[in-house]
């Protein structure tokens, strides 16, 4: 069975969505922090995005929906922390990559969800 275009677009928002997270970790930064930390973060990040760059790739084309579930719980943790803390966040470039990575995740999870890929993450029997 080949992968639908649904479970294809999933993979390409998300994969594009931690793209920008990864520019945002390298170009943006945090600012306020010391340099020791400001490191420590940045790898911090980089090991998550490696991370979920895997969960992608689990999901999309091993077929494997504890991936595709895993995602979902960092996406709608995140989406509560953007929420949690628009008050305290200056407006800025930094925010807007942030909110347009949140939203091409949502894009994509709405394709996760489709009938076209449930059916993709359903087990396969022998």
């Amino acid at each position: 069975m080949s992968v639908p275009k649904d479970v294809l677009r999933f993979e390409a928002l998300l994969y594009l969505s931690l793209i920008l997270d990864c520019l945002t970790v390298a170009f943006l930064g945090s600012s306020g922090e010391t340099a020791e930390t400001r490191a420590s973060l940045s790898v911090v990040n980089a090991f998550l995005i490696i991370g979920f760059f895997g969960l992608v790739w689990l999901a999309s084309q091993r077929r494997k929906n504890w991936a595709r579930w895993t995602l979902f719980g960092f996406f709608v943790f995140t989406a509560i922390m953007y929420i949690g803390t628009i008050d305290e966040r200056s407006f800025g470039l930094g925010m807007i990559v942030d909110w347009l990575s949140l939203a091409l995740s949502a894009l994509g999870f709405y394709y996760a969800f489709t009938a076209d890929a449930q059916q993709w993450f359903k087990p396969q029997h022998p």
